[in-house]
């Protein structure tokens, strides 16, 4: 199948290759509950406007993929060209090509719809764009995507099947992208799309109301399109309420049913045993719909107290559904025997309550795994009846009295940003076991041959592994009588559910980002001669309260700490092994004022010490903290009150309180360090005269001095100096008169000895030499400045002014301040694709001055992402370079061979085939 790249496509693949790095924030219903898992264990669900993939056998993040804009939407503002959310994901079903030869596309592709209506395929492998699809026409312009699913044309050849909008259903080509046939359910909201699993062919689309209609391609053309409508009587009454409370929105004209009604959901699934059967989950009742006879087979209420039905998942092992509620628990539903009735057997909890925040996360979406269930019916066609008695996924199995029969893989996703992956059994004892296997024996030893048919013979071949693994059972099943059924040994089955994996990505929308830059004196305090290294994490807050600390080496979180119950509005690191936070919260109306919280969260013993505890609500809110490169003072400064001074202590102390007008505050960042440095130089400006040596290990901090740059509201600037416990002026060297300006109020201030950079409300950059006088200034031509921060510097630098600047417009740029034209020289990033960047800072972990300079990004969609500045003596750009990478650190590897380039496995799936003879030696 042959691809058309998109116009642009270089740029944004070239953007996006730089991304070595990302995480994820947490999905929202905004995303629809987008999610899908591949035949090979594969997880792709929506966050945000991102594509997370994951790898649900080791539980593992693979990479995300953030959705670049639409190429149409360059050269327009920032704002308007956002990446919107996704709200469908759906695997191809494309298996790997036969050979090498074949000039064919990759089979890791994934179809993605957003809320704008765009329609694009993504290569996986080479994550980029192959195609954006055709959906311009005026009928379906902006209309949010509801739904995707790949129908099969041709042996070779496979068309997508979407639902846009409340009502309208599409077909496209997806080779060239172009739509060949639309039909338009108006009134009716559609809600999903699923494909017959006995007929790729075959697929139905079902509405909000009952409305089925069932579709059946010959071809890709209109006159290629066979369609029924079929009706499914439910109750309709909650619908009609919530048509009329929506009806005076505007805005909800032609928007998807996920947009419309967010919590009424109608899902349904074909049955995987029986022919023309399937199962819909309308709120509270659940339908058992024959196709071929149109009518309902049985109905089924929830009992009083139980949640909606969020999704509907048959097991494809046994007769068994399973089915999530938006409540956050999960159904068992088995069939009565000898009828097509389901009874509920079982209801458990997704969201554990043992350590949860309050209030509970919400399950966003479900998914079951359907490897599992090709591996069991692989091993019951190649194996013989007594090693059906053995787990053999199991070591322990030692033939205890109750036995698997069969087991499914679930996997959830919270709204809290964790992936759960549960463990579906049903176990019975040994009769009953070899009761349902004798059975099934039987009844495929017994099938009565039938005469070729329609129905038997418009069944195509879909090159799945698991559809292809389950043909005869398949068969089996839509053959036999219904007394005949393996349901009949059902009655002494238990079924359970078990938690066995858990992936924690972000857990909420990210308010702060804090990297370690530990100066020489870091470890000091402790008694120790050995300066702090830069360690490899980066700390985040969240809206939620929580700390999420990043581990950049595995691209995971490695630790998560809840620290305030509610926004996480500052975050500095003390040293590298310590983290300073506040929040705070407005007293009651009584009393007013707000009460202030100040945590101290230390990374080894997991423990939050607050101080500076007060009895009453404060006048103002603190407004920033900011922290010595030591971890061993803290300004804490506050919104129209005076900034204080702490020693970051044991227990902390406050110096004393600064009444002054400062706008911005900066402690001034670590000097470049000696090539040969094994303890801390006397020389550094951080250090006193006196031998560092002599600090004690009681926390004294005599013997040291740090210094920080503040602006004041009228325009004056200075230097102060913290020694010890006193503070005295620097005595700075000033600059010209003409260098302060009052025409704009400086915003942002970088300190790095000698050199103070500032920023002002008009977009202007001026630095200062605290020790010559001499300054210079320009304009960025942008909006205010909000952040500055010196990249990180190493032995044999040739320039030590690299500086990114984060603008109110939440647009970047990196300048270099040591070049004769900064501004002609800087890295414009107007627009980092798809999303704006609310926080900046450099990670200080370069070694050698040919390694890249790296920028960690807190993105608008609650994403972290890591962004590489290439760095020669010509020139400063984004983007790779020809460099040793090393391999990411992965506690476990990672065990999906549809991850492995194409040549290794096509090769591991010729050993799986003929097997590898052994060698004679």
């Amino acid at each position: 199948m042959s691809m058309q790249r998109p116009p642009n496509e270089s740029v944004l693949s070239s953007s996006m290759s730089s991304w070595d790095c990302m995480l994820p924030g947490p999905p929202s219903k905004n995303n629809g509950g987008a999610a899908d898992i591949s035949d090979a264990g594969l997880l792709a669900y929506a966050a945000g406007s991102s594509v997370t993939i994951v790898d649900v056998n080791s539980m593992q993040l693979v990479f995300t993929l953030p959705l670049p804009p639409h190429p149409s939407s360059a050269g327009t503002t920032a704002a308007a060209s956002l990446s919107p959310f996704i709200t469908a994901v759906r695997w191809s079903p494309l298996p790997l090509p036969h050979h090498l030869l074949e000039n064919s596309s990759s089979h890791l592709l994934l179809s993605v719809g957003d809320r704008h209506g765009r329609i694009s395929l993504i290569d996986l492998r080479s994550k980029s764009t192959l195609l954006y699809f055709d959906t311009s026409h005026s009928s379906s312009s902006k209309l949010g995507i509801q739904d995707l699913c790949w129908i099969q044309v041709r042996p070779d050849s496979w068309a997508l099947a979407v639902l846009s909008g409340s009502s309208l259903l599409s077909l496209y080509n997806t080779t060239t992208g172009r739509c060949f046939f639309k039909y338009d359910a108006s009134p009716e909201y559609f809600s999903c799309l699923r494909r017959d699993p006995f007929d790729a062919r075959h697929f139905c689309a079902l509405g909000l109301k009952g409305f089925l209609l069932s579709v059946k391609l010959h071809g890709d053309s209109e006159n290629d399109v066979i369609l029924q409508e079929l009706q499914i009587r439910a109750d309709t009454s909650e619908l009609q309420r919530l048509e009329r409370d929506s009806s005076g929105n505007s805005s909800n004209n032609g928007a998807p049913a996920l947009v419309v009604f967010p919590n009424y959901m109608v899902k349904f699934a074909f049955s995987p045993h029986w022919k023309h059967v399937i199962f819909v989950g309308f709120p509270r009742e659940l339908v058992v719909f024959d196709l071929q006879y149109e009518s309902v087979l049985s109905s089924a209420g929830l009992p009083r107290g139980c949640g909606k039905f969020l999704e509907v998942l048959p097991d494809a092992n046994t007769e068994v559904l399973y089915c999530a509620h938006l409540d956050g628990k999960l159904s068992t539903w088995r069939r009565k025997e000898g009828e097509q009735v389901h009874m509920m057997c079982l209801m458990e909890e997704l969201i554990p309550s043992i350590g949860t925040s309050v209030p509970s996360p919400s399950v966003l979406a479900v998914a079951i795994s359907q490897s599992d269930s090709a591996l069991q019916s692989i091993r019951k066609l190649c194996s013989d009846a007594s090693s059906l008695d053995v787990d053999f996924d199991n070591p322990f199995d030692f033939r205890d009295e109750s036995l698997i029969i069969s087991k499914s893989h679930l996997i959830s996703i919270s709204d809290d940003g964790k992936i759960w992956k549960w463990l579906l059994t049903a176990e019975g004892s040994g009769d009953a076991q070899k009761d349902i296997s004798k059975k099934a024996k039987v009844t495929e030893v017994g099938k009565v041959p039938v005469p070729e048919s329609e129905s038997s013979t418009e069944v195509m071949s879909t090159d799945d592994p698991i559809l292809n693994a389950l043909t005869q059972s398949d068969k089996t099943y839509s053959n036999k009588n219904h007394q005949s059924s393996p349901a009949n040994g059902l009655e002494e089955v238990s079924f359970k559910t078990s938690l066995v994996g858990q992936l924690h990505l972000l857990s909420s929308t990210v308010t702060m980002l804090a990297v370690p830059s530990p100066s020489l004196t870091a470890t000091l305090a402790r008694g120790g001669n050995s300066p702090a290294v830069a360690v490899p994490l980066v700390a985040l807050g969240t809206q939620s309260g929580t700390i999420d600390v990043i581990d950049i080496s595995a691209n995971a979180v490695a630790s998560s700490f809840s620290v305030h119950s509610s926004v996480v509005r500052g975050l500095r690191w003390l040293g590298n092994s310590r983290l300073v936070s506040f929040s705070y919260t407005q007293g009651s109306e009584k009393t007013g004022g707000y009460i202030n919280r100040l945590v101290v969260t230390c990374l080894r013993s997991g423990l939050n010490r607050t101080f500076r505890v007060l009895q009453k609500p404060e006048r103002a809110p603190i407004r920033a903290l900011r922290a010595s490169s030591s971890g061993r003072y803290l300004l804490i400064l506050f919104r129209d009150a005076p900034v204080e001074v702490w020693a970051m202590t044991k227990t902390p102390i406050m110096l004393r309180s600064l009444a002054l007008p400062f706008t911005v505050l900066e402690w001034t960042l670590p000097t470049v360090p000696r090539p040969a440095q094994n303890k801390p130089s006397s020389s550094s400006s951080f250090l006193s005269k006196d031998r560092a040596e002599e600090a004690g290990g009681d926390g004294s901090q005599e013997e040291f001095s740090e210094s920080f740059a503040f602006a004041l509201a009228n325009g004056a600037l200075g230097v102060f100096e913290v020694h010890g416990r006193r503070i005295r002026d620097f005595r700075p060297k000033w600059p010209s008169s003409s260098f302060v300006n009052s025409d704009g109020l400086i915003t942002a201030m970088a300190y790095r000895l000698p050199h103070v950079v500032m920023g002002d409300r008009s977009g202007n950059i001026r630095w200062w030499d605290v020790t010559t006088g001499q300054s210079s200034s320009f304009n960025t031509h942008r909006e205010g400045v909000r952040r500055i921060k010196f990249s990180p510097v190493v032995p044999g630098d040739h320039s030590r002014g690299r500086i990114a600047v984060l603008f109110y417009d939440n647009t970047f740029s990196v300048f270099d301040l040591d070049s004769p034209d900064p501004l002609a020289n800087s890295v414009l990033q107007p627009q980092f694709p798809g999303t704006l960047v609310l926080e900046l800072d450099w990670l200080p972990l370069r070694t050698d001055k040919n390694d890249p300079l790296v920028l960690c990004i807190a993105g608008a969609d609650s994403s972290f992402r890591l962004i590489e500045v290439n760095v020669s003596d010509q020139k400063m750009g984004f983007g790779p370079q020809a460099r040793s990478v090393k391999e990411r650190f992965r506690p476990v590897p990672l065990s999906s061979p549809i991850l492995l380039p194409t040549p290794h496995a096509l090769a591991l799936r010729m050993i799986l085939q003929l097997g590898v003879k052994p060698t004679v030696v």
